[in-house]
């Protein structure tokens, strides 16, 4: 029966602990959030809706995200969604993170 052979690491290497997922709202675990999250992909097309150049941009929307931010005030209401792509849901991240 082979063996598997040995792993050799630097004599200073040191596991690293597992990091666990921070828990961010709990909002955001609900299943209404989810249904709602779902309602808005299918409304857009599952199409990121961000617009650059007068264009709209053509990836897949993964994240649903609220125009005006539920900390604001902004609510859950589809009017308030927008579906947007990994890269723009980050661009407004900064954005956010900056004011």
């Amino acid at each position: 029966m082979p063996m598997r052979p040995p792993i050799h690491r630097p004599a200073a290497w040191r596991a690293q602990p597992r990091r666990r997922p921070q828990p961010g709202d709990a909002h955001y675990g609900t299943a209404s959030w989810k249904r709602l999250r779902a309602a808005t992909l299918l409304r857009d097309g599952g199409q990121c809706t961000a617009i650059e150049n007068g264009q709209r941009c053509q990836e897949q929307a993964v994240v649903a995200d609220h125009i005006v931010p539920r900390r604001e005030g902004g609510t859950d209401d589809l009017s308030n969604l927008r579906s947007l792509c990994r890269l723009h849901d980050n661009r407004r991240h900064r954005e956010k993170s900056r004011h």
